[in-house]
């Protein structure tokens, strides 16, 4: 047979330019044996990589050959021609093999044999070896081009290699930002591990993987999150501390790399999940760690993985350790917000229990028949649907009567959500009531529930109803008529169940005939009407609102007031409260925290003296002719009544000009005695000593 034309350069670019078009180890080690047979016309061939820990050749791919019989045969490192060229590095041509001793027959009809050495930073990585059915099939030329393609490929396979690690470095970290992200993400610990180990299997290709944690209660370790389980599968994995090699990684707390399960006397394949597998053939790997935290061992994370001859495993391991050790941080994490969860809980009972307590009929405070009256109809219409409309004048408690009815109805578990619709702008009150969508007006940056969805099941207090304007007066309207709403930017309605109780000062029967409410709306909110009564038609009530307000202020003050001067009851009596029961409470509670001893008198509510005493009283002149203030020619100081003074004339006149100038400014001043003293020039225990001895009653 004549000698093959062969074009060294261009045979070494054209792989060259092959080898560098493809970052897969597998495909470019097929790519250079193709090109290979084809530059020396050989019949078949193998590429070899060499296997340290067992000092062996592995066949990765051959032509022309029978792969099964090739993987039996496995030669050693020093065996054969292809064997001595793994391990001195030397490659050699044979012609005619029946003259060389070394050659170790694995095909009947070889006659040429042609070993490279893959050889890369001075170190050997495997052979390429070619075969011919014809003697003297290879030339010196041949033997060069293939040395020289067969030491290219290394180098070009260990830089993919290097590549690939750093690939699986990368993403190994961009793994444990997103599985970052889902532990923060989600408060559902379920959710989170499935996470999890969704991103191990997109990260790492797993064949299949497992959350197993140990349960206290059945003494078992049971799989909670799995990757390629079904559910039933899942049932099946469960695990007695100490076996198999999951119960083995959790009681020894010491991570495991099992390259081939099948060699694994300890794996149970209990789930059965790798039934698919030839298990004793397959090179499936098994990587296992422990969830371990500071208070002891939680459970196993494991995942199989399939084709992992190029896989760096020990990085995976070291990958899967933090991986447990996040998961241990997020079942430490859940067990705070359970207890948390749990102590809230606690708390809100607690709270709605005060509420309920704080809002129960019989803490009402009212003796006056008007208020009887309105606490029998609250108990009548608190458990009812009906809406219901609160009047009366601001500070008449029309809050607290909603928040008795709420938490004495059957929607006291439900939330009572209260608004003002006077204290928020018009094109801000839409959106407080039934919510946005993200991006329907400047500002909507996300998505926001409204008041009504909130209070879904329970109780929205609409206070200063009168105070919307027209065209969200009609959305309302909807709300009742339809028991729906729709968030602004939202072509969806939600169906709710909210019961309406609104609050106004103002007349809306006014505001109806001034076209400024809807009568349709006025009378769907005023199925039931509850009208507070203002203080002053209530005046029987003013001490035991005093006492309650004394009572809570003192405690919130840490204060020792004990009650009020009998003085101070009366101004507090005879004021016109036109703040209503707000306005006393203020009042009350100002005089709490200003006073320094453990009565309080009159000077401690000197504003209400000051709003008592009219403008023309404040404006009187005081004249300095005696007459104005005291008549001796009136009855009290006629002559006949003159001569019974007989030596106590002066004594008789000084008293009684003195009673009268007392009563003058004791009702000048609306008993304040401190201006009533500062009025007449003495001090107070002068004045209060005069009103004993002259017996004034005022």
């Amino acid at each position: 047979m004549s000698e093959r034309k062969i074009n060294p350069i261009l045979s070494i670019h054209e792989v060259a330019t092959a080898m560098n078009s493809t970052h897969d180890p597998d495909g470019l080690l097929e790519l250079i044996l193709d090109r290979c047979i084809q530059i020396s016309g050989a019949e078949s061939g193998s590429l070899m990589l060499i296997n340290d820990k067992e000092s062996l050749l592995d066949v990765i791919t051959t032509r022309g050959m029978n792969l099964k019989l090739m993987s039996e045969v496995r030669l050693k490192i020093g065996q054969g021609i292809t064997g001595m060229a793994a391990s001195t590095g030397k490659g050699k041509v044979v012609n005619d093999i029946r003259t060389d001793p070394d050659y170790i027959k694995v095909k009947e009809d070889i006659l040429s044999e042609l070993v490279a050495p893959m050889i890369v930073e001075g170190s050997v990585i495997g052979v390429i070896s070619l075969d011919s059915n014809r003697l003297n099939a290879f030339t010196k030329d041949m033997f060069d081009i293939v040395t020289v393609l067969a030491n290219q490929a290394a180098q070009i396979f260990k830089n993919l290699q290097t590549f690939r690690n750093l690939e699986q470095k990368t993403k190994i970290q961009a793994t444990l930002i997103e599985i970052s992200k889902v532990v923060t993400s989600s408060l559902d610990i379920n959710e989170v591990f499935s996470s999890i180990m969704n991103l191990l299997d997109k990260s790492l290709k797993l064949e299949k993987g497992t959350i197993v944690l140990f349960n206290k209660e059945q003494d078992l370790l049971k799989i909670v999150a799995a990757s390629g389980l079904t559910s039933d599968e899942m049932e099946r994995g469960t695990y007695q501390i100490g076996e198999g090699i999951t119960g083995k990684v959790f009681e020894t707390n010491e991570p495991v790399i099992i390259e081939s399960v099948g060699d694994d006397p300890n794996f149970l394949n209990r789930v059965g999940y790798l039934s698919h597998f030839n298990i004793e053939n397959s090179d499936l790997a098994l990587i296992a760690v422990p969830i371990i935290s500071d208070q002891g061992k939680l459970g196993v994370v494991s995942v199989f993985l399939d084709n992992h001859k190029h896989m760096d495993l020990k990085s995976y391991l070291d990958f899967l350790l933090v991986v447990a050790s996040i998961i241990s941080q997020t079942i430490k994490i859940n067990k705070l917000v359970d207890e948390a969860k749990k102590e809230i809980s606690r708390e809100n009972i607690q709270l709605k229990r005060e509420l309920k307590n704080k809002y129960r009929f019989g803490s009402l405070i009212g003796k006056a028949s008007n208020m009887e009256k309105l606490f029998e109809k609250i108990q009548i219409v608190a458990d009812s649907r009906a809406s219901i409309l609160i009047t009366g004048e601001s500070g008449t408690g029309k809050e607290m009567i909603a928040s008795s009815i709420h938490y004495n109805s059957s929607r006291s578990e439900s939330p009572f959500v209260k608004i003002n619709c006077a204290a928020i702008p018009e094109n801000l009150l839409e959106s407080e009531l039934f919510g946005h969508k993200k991006g329907s007006f400047t500002g909507a940056v996300a998505d926001k529930k409204g008041k009504f969805e909130l209070a879904d099941t329970g109780t929205i207090f609409l206070d200063e109803i009168g105070e919307m304007d027209l065209n969200l007066q009609s959305k309302l309207l909807r709300v009742l008529q339809e028991r729906e709403i729709e968030a602004v930017g939202s072509v969806k309605t939600k169906k709710i169940d909210v019961r309406i109780i609104a609050a106004t000062n103002a007349n809306l029967e006014d505001l109806i005939a001034q076209k400024k409410f809807r009568p349709d709306l006025y009378y769907r909110l005023n199925v039931v009407n509850l009208h507070t009564p203002a203080l002053r038609d209530r005046t029987e009530d003013i001490p035991l609102l005093i006492n309650h307000f004394i009572e809570k202020y003192t405690k919130d003050n840490s204060k020792e007031i004990r009650g009020l001067t009998r003085d101070a009851i009366k101004i507090l009596l005879k004021y016109n409260w036109p703040g209503n029961v707000r306005e006393l409470e203020n009042v009350i509670e100002r005089a709490v925290v200003l006073s320094q001893g453990d009565t309080l008198d009159v000077e401690d509510f000197s504003e209400i003296s000051e709003k008592m005493v009219t403008p023309e009283i404040r404006q009187e002149p005081i004249s300095s002719d005696s007459s104005e203030l005291v008549d001796v020619s009136s009855g009290t100081f006629s002559s006949s009544h003159l001569d019974t003074l007989d030596g106590r004339a002066m004594e008789a006149i000084v008293n009684e000009v003195e009673a009268r100038m007392i009563q003058y400014a004791m009702k000048k001043f609306r008993y304040t005695k401190t201006r009533v003293a500062k009025f007449l020039g003495i001090n107070r225990n002068t004045l209060d000593k005069k009103i004993k001895e002259l017996n004034i009653e005022y």
